[in-house]
């Protein structure tokens, strides 16, 4: 199903597959070669998602970005002949070019991911995370940005936590911080709440 959002409608080289069940919706291109299987959703929430030549995205993998109206903008460009597996989730991240994304992986805002890396089965790429050309995180594994900018890739969630609460995942997404949690979640849903309720969606 192709959606329009607002003003913006998804771009389609014709010489892409898109499956019939797959969603696209709003300001979103798909280039040359690309395949979009079965229960893909590809959707932009207003800032741009960009597949280059020869991308596939396999069954059930989410690609959406984030923000724009509410809070930070984050697109999505993924780099040609990279395969993001089935169940993937990559929310306002760039993808360079022939990467492997394995099923299960999480791809979070901000996170730059080098040309040829290969992101194994439920690994975890975090916000602001970059990960150089040719990088590999392992199977479970996480990758999350230490405080000089360079990347930790660790298989101990305990390490990936204290580094994660330096990076500051609500401030980056929503530009928001507060020490009462449920203050804090209430807000981001008020938030995202209030960025759906300016979409316009209509079937094309």
């Amino acid at each position: 199903m192709l959606v329009q959002r607002n003003d913006d409608r998804p771009e389609i080289h014709p010489d892409a597959w898109v499956a019939p069940t797959a969603h696209l919706v709003g300001n979103v291109t798909v280039g040359p070669g690309c395949v979009i299987d079965h229960g893909a959703t590809i959707v932009s929430s207003g800032p741009p998602v960009h597949l280059d030549s020869g991308v596939a995205v396999m069954p059930g993998a989410v690609v959406r970005s984030v923000g724009g109206t509410h809070r930070p903008a984050f697109p999505v460009r993924i780099g040609a002949d990279t395969l993001v597996g089935p169940l993937a989730a990559l929310a306002g991240c760039t993808l360079g070019a022939a990467c492997y994304v394995a099923t299960g992986v999480m791809v979070f805002q901000g996170a730059l991911v080098g040309d040829g890396t290969r992101l194994s089965a439920g690994s975890i790429v975090h916000v602001t995370t970059a990960l150089p050309p040719n990088s590999r995180v392992g199977l479970r594994h996480y990758a999350v940005p230490r405080g000089d900018g360079t990347p930790v890739i660790t298989a101990d969630l305990a390490e990936a936590r204290r580094l994660l609460a330096a990076a500051g995942f609500f401030t980056e997404v929503f530009g928001e911080d507060d020490p009462d949690l449920a203050a804090l979640h209430r807000t981001a849903t008020r938030t995202l709440r209030d960025e759906a309720l300016t979409w316009t969606d209509t079937p094309l």
